[in-house]
């Protein structure tokens, strides 16, 4: 018997392999992401406090002034405007610091002042 195709069995049995495979392979690389948005929101902390530290060195240790609105306080002195809401004046201070703005949130962050920051970081970082 010359035979030139796949049958239904074989192709349900090569799909169902994929499908196992599929399922066992999607956490692990949802763990991953995780892991590596966790590391960058690390990291922009860090850069964060190497700009506020810098900034205290050139300015006879003194840190820059907090602007509040809203719920609390805001914790970082760096974009004008967020979300529609203007800040209080006191703005730019760590931009000379900073390679990039982007540090001022966090990837996986929430944005609600009720579970974190208003930047997306954890009120315990």
């Amino acid at each position: 018997m010359n035979r030139k195709g796949f049958t239904l069995i074989e192709l349900l049995v090569v799909i169902a392999i994929i499908a196992i495979l599929a399922a066992i392979l999607f956490p692990v690389f949802a763990r991953a992401k995780a892991k590596a948005e966790q590391a960058s929101c690390l990291s922009n902390c860090k850069q964060l406090i190497l700009a506020f530290i810098q900034y205290a060195h050139d300015y006879d240790m003194h840190l820059p002034l907090v602007s509040k609105w809203g719920s609390g306080a805001t914790p970082l002195p760096l974009e004008p405007e967020l979300g529609g809401v203007p800040w209080c004046g006191h703005v730019g201070y760590l931009y000379p610091y900073l390679q990039s703005l982007d540090v001022q949130s966090c990837p996986s962050g929430v944005s609600n002042a009720d579970e974190g920051t208003e930047l997306g970081y954890p009120r315990i970082v």
